[in-house]
């Protein structure tokens, strides 16, 4: 049950680097990645890395998050975009 809900959780933006969720600001992703619950039990995540790197040629910041509850390790993908302009 728990790899699949891992599995499903790879599926969701940001949980691959080919699905990251676009924010206008680095100072946004933590912020973003603790407001999404653990994908295995559902509580909350902690934070604990923030780091910008480059995979598969796109410029990525990772969320490294852990869950107190049920000890979950796993990152949130984000790319930051330029806001749009009407």
């Amino acid at each position: 049950m728990v790899r699949e809900r891992e599995r499903l959780a790879r599926l969701e933006p940001g949980g691959a680097p080919d699905r990251p969720i676009a924010l206008v600001s680095a100072s946004l992703v933590e912020v973003r990645a603790r407001s999404m619950p653990c994908p295995i039990c559902g509580s909350e995540v902690r934070v604990a890395d923030h780091t910008a790197e480059t995979l598969e040629g796109q410029a990525l910041r990772l969320a490294h998050t852990r869950c107190p509850s049920c000890g979950y390790e796993g990152i949130v993908y984000f790319a930051l975009r330029a806001p749009v302009v009407n």
